[in-house]
Protein backbone atom coordinates (compact mmCIF):
# COMPACT_ATOMS: atom_id res chain seq x y z
CA UNK A 1 0.00 0.00 0.00
CA UNK A 2 1.26 3.23 -0.71
CA UNK A 3 2.51 5.44 1.71
CA UNK A 4 0.47 8.61 0.35
CA UNK A 5 -1.98 8.86 -2.14
CA UNK A 6 -1.15 8.69 -5.44
CA UNK A 7 -2.97 11.23 -7.89
CA UNK A 8 -3.38 8.73 -10.48
CA UNK A 9 -3.92 5.05 -10.71
CA UNK A 10 -3.79 2.64 -14.12
CA UNK A 11 -5.56 -1.01 -13.24
CA UNK A 12 -4.81 -3.62 -16.06
CA UNK A 13 -7.73 -6.01 -15.63
CA UNK A 14 -7.96 -9.65 -16.96
CA UNK A 15 -8.74 -10.71 -20.11
CA UNK A 16 -11.11 -13.40 -19.19
CA UNK A 17 -14.68 -11.95 -18.10
CA UNK A 18 -15.35 -13.95 -15.11
CA UNK A 19 -11.50 -12.53 -13.96
CA UNK A 20 -12.42 -9.24 -14.87
CA UNK A 21 -15.93 -9.18 -13.24
CA UNK A 22 -14.08 -10.52 -9.91
CA UNK A 23 -11.48 -8.30 -10.45
CA UNK A 24 -14.26 -5.33 -9.33
CA UNK A 25 -14.06 -6.31 -5.75
CA UNK A 26 -10.08 -5.58 -6.14
CA UNK A 27 -10.75 -1.74 -8.24
CA UNK A 28 -13.42 -1.55 -5.64
CA UNK A 29 -11.18 -1.65 -2.36
CA UNK A 30 -8.22 0.96 -4.30
CA UNK A 31 -11.20 3.20 -4.72
CA UNK A 32 -12.11 3.62 -0.90
CA UNK A 33 -8.46 2.95 0.08
CA UNK A 34 -7.46 6.25 -2.63
CA UNK A 35 -10.99 8.47 -2.25
CA UNK A 36 -9.42 11.18 -3.97
CA UNK A 37 -7.19 9.47 -6.65
CA UNK A 38 -8.16 9.33 -10.44
CA UNK A 39 -8.75 5.26 -10.79
CA UNK A 40 -8.64 4.10 -14.43
CA UNK A 41 -9.36 0.93 -16.32
CA UNK A 42 -7.08 -0.69 -19.29
CA UNK A 43 -10.18 -3.62 -20.40
CA UNK A 44 -10.01 -5.85 -23.32
CA UNK A 45 -11.69 -4.29 -26.14
CA UNK A 46 -15.17 -5.57 -26.36
CA UNK A 47 -15.53 -5.23 -21.75
CA UNK A 48 -15.58 -1.54 -22.20
CA UNK A 49 -19.05 -1.30 -21.83
CA UNK A 50 -19.23 -2.82 -18.76
CA UNK A 51 -20.34 -0.85 -15.57
CA UNK A 52 -16.94 -1.80 -13.41
CA UNK A 53 -16.38 0.45 -10.41
CA UNK A 54 -13.60 2.99 -11.65
CA UNK A 55 -13.51 6.71 -10.81
CA UNK A 56 -11.96 8.29 -14.01
CA UNK A 57 -11.85 6.51 -17.55
CA UNK A 58 -12.20 2.78 -19.06
CA UNK A 59 -9.57 2.06 -21.44
CA UNK A 60 -10.23 -0.69 -24.30
CA UNK A 61 -7.05 -2.43 -25.71
CA UNK A 62 -7.76 -4.86 -28.31
CA UNK A 63 -3.71 -6.99 -29.11
CA UNK A 64 -5.65 -7.80 -32.60
CA UNK A 65 -4.69 -4.04 -33.77
CA UNK A 66 -1.53 -2.91 -31.43
CA UNK A 67 0.45 -4.46 -29.42
CA UNK A 68 1.05 -4.58 -25.92
CA UNK A 69 4.34 -2.38 -25.81
CA UNK A 70 3.02 0.27 -28.26
CA UNK A 71 0.20 0.66 -25.84
CA UNK A 72 1.91 0.89 -23.21
CA UNK A 73 3.91 3.77 -24.94
CA UNK A 74 0.59 5.98 -25.49
CA UNK A 75 0.18 5.88 -21.64
CA UNK A 76 3.26 7.56 -21.00
CA UNK A 77 2.01 11.36 -21.51
CA UNK A 78 -1.10 10.73 -18.78
CA UNK A 79 1.53 10.87 -16.09
CA UNK A 80 0.08 7.86 -14.02
CA UNK A 81 2.05 7.04 -10.46
CA UNK A 82 0.52 3.83 -10.00
CA UNK A 83 0.44 0.77 -12.35
CA UNK A 84 -1.55 -2.36 -11.12
CA UNK A 85 -1.08 -5.59 -13.02
CA UNK A 86 -3.38 -7.86 -12.82
CA UNK A 87 -3.20 -10.55 -15.42
CA UNK A 88 0.14 -12.57 -14.82
CA UNK A 89 1.34 -12.80 -18.57
CA UNK A 90 4.53 -11.16 -19.94
CA UNK A 91 2.84 -8.87 -22.46
CA UNK A 92 0.97 -7.27 -19.77
CA UNK A 93 4.04 -6.75 -17.62
CA UNK A 94 5.52 -5.06 -21.12
CA UNK A 95 2.82 -3.06 -21.31
CA UNK A 96 3.69 -1.01 -17.93
CA UNK A 97 7.26 -1.41 -18.25
CA UNK A 98 6.84 0.40 -21.70
CA UNK A 99 4.54 3.28 -19.90
CA UNK A 100 7.34 4.42 -17.83
CA UNK A 101 4.62 4.33 -14.74
CA UNK A 102 6.78 4.99 -11.82
CA UNK A 103 5.35 2.32 -9.54
CA UNK A 104 4.70 -0.82 -11.46
CA UNK A 105 3.10 -3.57 -8.68
CA UNK A 106 2.01 -7.22 -10.18
CA UNK A 107 3.51 -10.99 -9.61
CA UNK A 108 6.80 -12.34 -10.69
CA UNK A 109 6.56 -15.32 -12.63
CA UNK A 110 6.85 -15.61 -16.25
CA UNK A 111 10.30 -13.61 -16.39
CA UNK A 112 8.15 -10.35 -15.15
CA UNK A 113 10.23 -9.34 -12.26
CA UNK A 114 12.84 -6.89 -14.26
CA UNK A 115 9.63 -5.31 -15.82
CA UNK A 116 7.91 -4.27 -12.58
CA UNK A 117 9.46 -2.15 -9.84
CA UNK A 118 7.29 -4.39 -7.23
CA UNK A 119 6.93 -7.79 -9.10
CA UNK A 120 5.35 -9.50 -5.37
CA UNK A 121 5.87 -13.12 -5.01
CA UNK A 122 2.55 -15.57 -4.40
CA UNK A 123 1.71 -16.45 -1.13
CA UNK A 124 0.43 -19.62 -2.76
CA UNK A 125 -0.02 -21.54 -5.65
CA UNK A 126 -1.77 -19.46 -8.67
CA UNK A 127 -5.30 -20.77 -8.69
CA UNK A 128 -4.90 -22.47 -5.47
CA UNK A 129 -6.79 -19.78 -3.41
CA UNK A 130 -10.09 -17.32 -4.59
CA UNK A 131 -8.72 -15.17 -7.61
CA UNK A 132 -9.76 -11.92 -5.80
CA UNK A 133 -7.64 -12.55 -2.68
CA UNK A 134 -4.24 -12.97 -5.14
CA UNK A 135 -5.38 -9.50 -6.86
CA UNK A 136 -6.33 -7.84 -2.98
CA UNK A 137 -2.73 -9.44 -2.13
CA UNK A 138 -1.23 -6.93 -4.40
CA UNK A 139 -3.11 -3.67 -2.58
CA UNK A 140 -1.81 -5.15 1.22
CA UNK A 141 -1.66 -8.54 2.79
CA UNK A 142 -4.55 -9.23 4.70
CA UNK A 143 -7.88 -7.46 2.94
CA UNK A 144 -10.78 -9.61 3.07
CA UNK A 145 -12.69 -10.22 0.41
CA UNK A 146 -16.04 -10.67 2.49
CA UNK A 147 -15.47 -7.14 2.50
CA UNK A 148 -14.69 -6.59 -1.31
CA UNK A 149 -17.12 -9.08 -3.35
CA UNK A 150 -17.01 -8.30 -7.14
CA UNK A 151 -19.71 -6.00 -8.02
CA UNK A 152 -20.50 -4.62 -11.18
CA UNK A 153 -22.44 -0.05 -11.08
CA UNK A 154 -25.51 -0.85 -12.66
CA UNK A 155 -28.82 1.29 -12.50
CA UNK A 156 -32.15 0.88 -13.70
CA UNK A 157 -31.40 3.79 -16.70
CA UNK A 158 -27.97 1.99 -17.70
CA UNK A 159 -29.60 -1.21 -18.27
CA UNK A 160 -32.58 0.30 -20.39
CA UNK A 161 -30.36 1.43 -22.55
CA UNK A 162 -29.02 -1.71 -23.20
CA UNK A 163 -31.98 -2.87 -23.72
CA UNK A 164 -33.21 0.35 -26.10
CA UNK A 165 -31.13 -1.05 -29.05
CA UNK A 166 -32.03 -4.97 -28.35
CA UNK A 167 -34.11 -6.03 -31.14
CA UNK A 168 -35.59 -8.92 -29.21
CA UNK A 169 -39.08 -8.32 -27.40
CA UNK A 170 -38.40 -9.56 -23.92
CA UNK A 171 -40.99 -10.66 -21.68
CA UNK A 172 -42.02 -9.05 -18.52
CA UNK A 173 -41.02 -12.03 -16.87
CA UNK A 174 -38.57 -14.88 -17.50
CA UNK A 175 -36.16 -17.51 -16.51
CA UNK A 176 -32.68 -17.74 -18.84
CA UNK A 177 -30.08 -20.44 -19.77
CA UNK A 178 -26.76 -20.50 -20.14
CA UNK A 179 -25.51 -23.94 -21.66
CA UNK A 180 -22.12 -23.08 -22.68
CA UNK A 181 -19.29 -23.95 -20.77
CA UNK A 182 -15.67 -21.75 -20.74
CA UNK A 183 -14.07 -25.40 -21.12
CA UNK A 184 -16.29 -26.52 -23.57
CA UNK A 185 -18.29 -29.65 -23.81
CA UNK A 186 -17.17 -31.68 -21.35
CA UNK A 187 -18.31 -29.13 -18.33
CA UNK A 188 -21.66 -28.59 -19.48
CA UNK A 189 -24.99 -30.22 -18.08
CA UNK A 190 -26.45 -32.35 -20.71
CA UNK A 191 -28.75 -30.56 -23.25
CA UNK A 192 -31.73 -32.92 -22.49
CA UNK A 193 -31.42 -31.95 -18.69
CA UNK A 194 -31.78 -28.12 -20.11
CA UNK A 195 -35.14 -29.15 -21.79
CA UNK A 196 -36.38 -31.62 -18.71
CA UNK A 197 -35.91 -28.60 -16.52
CA UNK A 198 -37.19 -25.83 -19.02
CA UNK A 199 -40.48 -27.85 -19.14
CA UNK A 200 -40.39 -28.13 -15.33
CA UNK A 201 -39.94 -24.72 -14.84
CA UNK A 202 -42.65 -23.59 -17.17
CA UNK A 203 -45.05 -25.75 -16.04
CA UNK A 204 -44.90 -24.72 -12.69
CA UNK A 205 -44.34 -20.85 -13.45
CA UNK A 206 -45.67 -20.22 -16.88
CA UNK A 207 -42.66 -18.19 -17.44
CA UNK A 208 -40.93 -18.41 -20.81
CA UNK A 209 -37.06 -19.71 -20.81
CA UNK A 210 -34.34 -17.64 -23.16
CA UNK A 211 -31.74 -19.14 -23.99
CA UNK A 212 -28.42 -16.90 -24.10
CA UNK A 213 -24.99 -17.29 -25.28
CA UNK A 214 -22.39 -16.91 -27.59
CA UNK A 215 -22.19 -17.74 -31.62
CA UNK A 216 -20.60 -21.01 -30.71
CA UNK A 217 -24.01 -21.55 -28.50
CA UNK A 218 -26.26 -21.48 -31.38
CA UNK A 219 -26.53 -25.37 -31.85
CA UNK A 220 -26.87 -26.24 -28.35
CA UNK A 221 -29.79 -23.71 -27.64
CA UNK A 222 -31.38 -25.14 -30.72
CA UNK A 223 -31.37 -28.87 -29.49
CA UNK A 224 -32.80 -27.38 -26.18
CA UNK A 225 -35.54 -25.70 -27.58
CA UNK A 226 -36.89 -27.74 -30.14
CA UNK A 227 -40.25 -28.38 -30.42
CA UNK A 228 -40.43 -26.02 -27.26
CA UNK A 229 -42.90 -23.03 -28.11
CA UNK A 230 -42.02 -21.54 -24.45
CA UNK A 231 -38.26 -21.71 -24.89
CA UNK A 232 -36.50 -18.66 -26.97
CA UNK A 233 -33.04 -19.45 -28.55
CA UNK A 234 -30.65 -15.86 -28.70
CA UNK A 235 -27.75 -17.01 -28.89
CA UNK A 236 -25.47 -14.93 -30.85
CA UNK A 237 -27.99 -12.69 -30.83
CA UNK A 238 -27.05 -9.89 -27.95
CA UNK A 239 -23.58 -7.89 -27.11
CA UNK A 240 -21.98 -8.58 -23.85
CA UNK A 241 -23.47 -5.29 -22.30
CA UNK A 242 -27.12 -6.44 -23.76
CA UNK A 243 -26.68 -9.67 -22.27
CA UNK A 244 -26.17 -8.04 -18.62
CA UNK A 245 -28.92 -6.24 -19.32
CA UNK A 246 -31.08 -8.92 -19.62
CA UNK A 247 -29.39 -10.97 -16.70
CA UNK A 248 -30.49 -8.02 -14.62
CA UNK A 249 -33.99 -8.50 -15.21
CA UNK A 250 -34.36 -12.71 -15.67
CA UNK A 251 -35.75 -14.32 -12.61
CA UNK A 252 -33.11 -16.99 -11.81
CA UNK A 253 -30.16 -18.38 -14.76
CA UNK A 254 -29.84 -21.87 -14.96
CA UNK A 255 -26.18 -22.32 -16.22
CA UNK A 256 -22.71 -23.76 -16.41
CA UNK A 257 -19.27 -22.57 -15.32
CA UNK A 258 -18.74 -19.54 -17.43
CA UNK A 259 -18.71 -16.10 -17.67
CA UNK A 260 -22.26 -15.35 -17.53
CA UNK A 261 -22.26 -16.46 -13.76
CA UNK A 262 -19.80 -14.69 -12.84
CA UNK A 263 -21.95 -11.58 -14.03
CA UNK A 264 -24.89 -12.62 -12.27
CA UNK A 265 -22.95 -12.85 -9.04
CA UNK A 266 -21.77 -9.57 -9.22
CA UNK A 267 -25.72 -8.44 -9.92
CA UNK A 268 -26.32 -10.37 -6.59
CA UNK A 269 -29.21 -11.77 -8.50
CA UNK A 270 -30.45 -15.64 -8.22
CA UNK A 271 -28.72 -18.38 -10.11
CA UNK A 272 -28.14 -22.42 -10.60
CA UNK A 273 -24.23 -22.58 -11.27
CA UNK A 274 -24.06 -26.19 -12.58
CA UNK A 275 -20.22 -27.30 -11.47
CA UNK A 276 -18.55 -30.25 -12.52
CA UNK A 277 -16.28 -30.35 -9.52
CA UNK A 278 -16.62 -32.32 -6.74
CA UNK A 279 -16.99 -31.37 -2.84
CA UNK A 280 -14.85 -31.89 -0.51
CA UNK A 281 -17.38 -34.67 1.00
CA UNK A 282 -16.73 -36.10 -2.58
CA UNK A 283 -20.69 -34.97 -3.20
CA UNK A 284 -21.35 -33.52 -6.58
CA UNK A 285 -21.86 -30.04 -7.06
CA UNK A 286 -25.57 -30.67 -7.96
CA UNK A 287 -26.00 -31.76 -4.32
CA UNK A 288 -25.85 -28.08 -4.21
CA UNK A 289 -27.58 -27.10 -6.52
CA UNK A 290 -30.81 -28.41 -5.02
CA UNK A 291 -30.22 -26.23 -1.88
CA UNK A 292 -30.17 -23.37 -4.14
CA UNK A 293 -33.45 -23.48 -5.72
CA UNK A 294 -34.87 -24.79 -2.56
CA UNK A 295 -33.39 -21.53 -0.51
CA UNK A 296 -34.95 -19.58 -3.62
CA UNK A 297 -37.89 -21.24 -4.27
CA UNK A 298 -39.03 -23.54 -1.07
CA UNK A 299 -42.59 -23.63 -1.21
CA UNK A 300 -42.72 -25.09 -5.08
CA UNK A 301 -43.32 -28.90 -5.85
CA UNK A 302 -40.82 -28.47 -9.16
CA UNK A 303 -37.90 -28.48 -6.51
CA UNK A 304 -38.60 -32.07 -5.56
CA UNK A 305 -38.53 -33.34 -9.63
CA UNK A 306 -35.49 -31.43 -9.89
CA UNK A 307 -33.83 -33.17 -7.07
CA UNK A 308 -34.43 -36.45 -9.12
CA UNK A 309 -33.15 -34.95 -12.39
CA UNK A 310 -29.88 -33.51 -10.76
CA UNK A 311 -29.28 -36.80 -9.08
CA UNK A 312 -28.88 -37.88 -12.54
CA UNK A 313 -25.74 -36.27 -12.79
CA UNK A 314 -24.66 -37.20 -9.21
Amino acid sequence: MPESAPVKILIRTPNWLGDMVMSSGFVRAVLEAFPESQVDLIVKSGFEKIPLPHRGQIIPFDPKKETAGNFGKTLRAENYDYFYVLPPSFSAAWMAHKSKIPHRIGYSGEFRSFLLSLAKKPEATPRSQHLLKEYLNLLAPGISTEKYPPRLEITHEWVEKQLGSLEISLPESFFVFTPGAIFGPAKQWPLEHFRTLATLLHNVFGDPILILGTEADVKSGAEISLGLDFVQNYCGQTSLSELLAILAKAKLLVGNDSGSMHLMSALQRPQIAILDQPLPTGLHQSILMRLYLAAIYPAHPVFQELVVLLTMTA
